[in-house]
């Protein structure tokens, strides 16, 4: 039978951790994470293992003897901010000192390997030397020309060692900074959960991008790019000021522990200052493996490969070029082609347009005569393509269009009583000549400006043509309708479209609009939904012991919306024993 404790109240988050309802954690780790951690003897007898293929290792400082300070409830206010950098100071003063002896005995080594002379084959091993570690910097880089030098006995020049200087420790006071920040928001967390255990520090997460972008009073902290933070950050992971480095993707930055002889905090459980001094000393746990010393890799023995490297010739059953080597070595005249090609189909496009504009006094004839009652416009692409490309003129170019414009307008005298006399089109003609496709100051539109007000036009005269049919109004003549004037509905004037022409570009503007809330409204519904999946999915692997408090709450805050954060604490609230028990 049950006890009547269990079905007393919910017990608060904080006890649950005490009676270890989520599974033994291990108590010192990376991130609260069990991690595997190989004991230092056990690396010191691997160390004679060659794998067959190795890959490229990301240097860091050891983390052999760094551990990260353990507190209850931490936060770096303005005391601990300050012991903070005076640490930081000490710190960087002491390891400048010691690396400047250094770089004196490097420069000392470097002059003398001026003096050596290496032959080829020294000298092709040099050469695949520095294509391998030259990224690496500049302490590790020289602990392997160390080793290089030790088993193949050539000498090899040294990096100089990086001198951290004072904007370095700016660097570091504003990430610093935005440390403060993110232990004050995850201490939050913890406070409401009623955690009292004490627990590694949360690691640092450094964004460059973030850290530029800090501001004091308006003003930014240090106006320098993120790749010079980026550059900043490598050498304090390099002097050993930063450890556990650890990359997250390319938005997110990466994660690193403070040096614990560096970094002091105030636990606002005991309400004293933690630094490395008044911390236990103890050495990491970690699963034991069983015989690690054990080498499972296939070792591949070179000295059996054997490789004919005398004979070069081209015997029978050589292949030949693959037909992509055809393809490359024709490339230049192939792109040559395809140029003369689209050149002369633009000419020709021009040849047809400069065809259809006529003599002035010819095209107004035609027109009275009603040749163009039933004209088809001219495809508006080769109209842009002419603007772009072509060879005609703009003053050709504009009288092509005001042809255009006539040719369209000529539909509406199409089923009139009152034809229009050949004067009034010379005299239309003559008006838009005059203030037709002119800016202000009475030049010419460039040729693709052109383009777009002629298909504005032709909606217009459209949405004209429309008009007189269903009202039975008979239009002016041309050189009275297209009267500049005439910008009231009762003059019934060319001009006034323009005002219609307005509110259908509002309409398509606001349909858009439309659509797009509608489009908006979906892709919100469908990440609230994406959002509860994986909030739930994080919840079951945090019950589940799968992930530790510290990564689910990195999670939820770096990939779920504000309002989750404070959902996880009262989810967590409100669990009580027997929940928990039957999950």
């Amino acid at each position: 039978m049950k006890s009547s404790n269990q079905n007393s109240n919910p017990s608060r988050a904080g006890e649950l951790f005490h009676i270890n309802i989520f599974g033994k954690i291990t108590p010192v780790s990376q991130n609260n994470v069990p991690v595997n951690v190989i004991q230092r003897d056990v690396i010191e007898s691997l160390k004679d293992v060659q794998p067959t293929l190795e890959k490229k290792k990301i240097y860091v400082a050891s983390a052999f003897n760094e551990r990260p300070l353990k507190a209850i409830w931490p936060i770096i206010e303005h005391e601990a901010f300050a012991a903070t950098m005076d640490k930081f100071r000490v710190y960087v003063d002491a390891i400048n000192a010691k690396r400047k002896k250094e770089n004196q005995a490097i420069a000392k080594h470097n002059e003398e390997c001026k003096t050596i002379t290496l032959n080829e084959a020294q000298q092709t091993l040099k050469t695949v030397f520095l294509k391998k570690y030259k990224t690496y910097s500049a302490t590790n880089y020289n602990k392997e020309v160390e080793v290089f030098m030790e088993e193949k006995g050539i000498v090899l020049p040294k990096k100089k060692l990086h001198i951290i200087k004072y904007p370095t420790e700016l660097v570091f006071q504003n990430i610093l900074h935005e440390y403060a920040q993110q232990l004050k928001q995850h201490t939050k967390v913890v406070q409401d959960l009623g955690i009292m255990d004490e627990r590694p520090l949360k690691m640092l997460e450094i964004n460059s991008v973030k850290i530029a972008q800090l501001e004091r009073n308006g003003i930014k902290s240090i106006p320098v790019t993120n790749e010079t933070i980026k550059n900043h950050r490598k050498h304090l992971i390099d002097a050993g000021v930063f450890f556990d480095y650890t990359f997250c993707g390319h938005k997110r930055g990466v994660k690193v522990h403070l040096n614990p002889e560096i970094l002091v905090v105030l636990d606002l459980k005991t309400e004293k200052l933690t630094t490395l001094e008044n911390q236990l000393v103890t050495t990491r746990t970690a699963k034991s493996f069983g015989n690690t010393k054990e080498v499972t890799v296939t070792q591949v023995d070179n000295t059996k490969i054997k490789e004919n490297v005398n004979n070069n010739s081209l015997e029978k059953g050589t292949a030949s070029p693959d037909p992509s080597f055809a393809f490359y070595s024709n490339t230049t005249s192939q792109l040559n082609d395809f140029q003369t090609r689209a050149a002369a189909k633009t000419v020709k496009v021009s040849e047809n347009l400069e065809k259809l504009i006529e003599d002035k006094l010819t095209f107004c004839n035609n027109l009275a005569q009603g040749v163009y009652n039933n004209w088809i416009p001219i495809d508006i692409r080769c109209l842009h393509l002419e603007a772009k490309q072509g060879t005609i003129s703009r003053e050709e170019f504009k009288e092509l269009h005001i042809q255009e414009q006539l040719k369209s307008l000529a539909k509406l005298y199409k089923n009139s009583n009152s034809k229009p006399y050949f004067g009034s089109w010379l005299k239309a003609y003559d008006l838009l000549l005059q203030y037709q496709f002119l800016n202000p100051n009475g030049h010419l539109y460039h040729k693709d400006l052109m383009v777009d007000k002629q298909q504005e036009y032709r909606w217009r005269i459209n949405h004209a043509n429309k008009w007189f049919t269903k009202t039975g109004v008979r239009p002016l003549f041309p050189h009275q309708y297209l009267d500049p004037t005439r910008t009231t509905p009762k003059e019934v004037g060319f001009a006034y479209t323009k005002k219609a022409f307005l509110k259908h570009k509002k309409d398509i503007q606001d349909r858009m609009n439309t659509e797009n809330v509608i489009i908006l409204n979906a892709k919100k519904r469908k990440e609230r939904i994406n959002y509860a999946k994986k909030f739930d999915l994080v919840i079951r692997r945090f019950m589940n012991n799968r992930l530790s408090l510290n990564d689910t709450f990195d999670y939820i805050k770096n990939n779920l919306p504000e309002q989750y954060q404070t959902k996880f604490t009262e989810k967590l609230l409100n669990y009580s024993i027997k929940t928990i028990k039957t999950i």
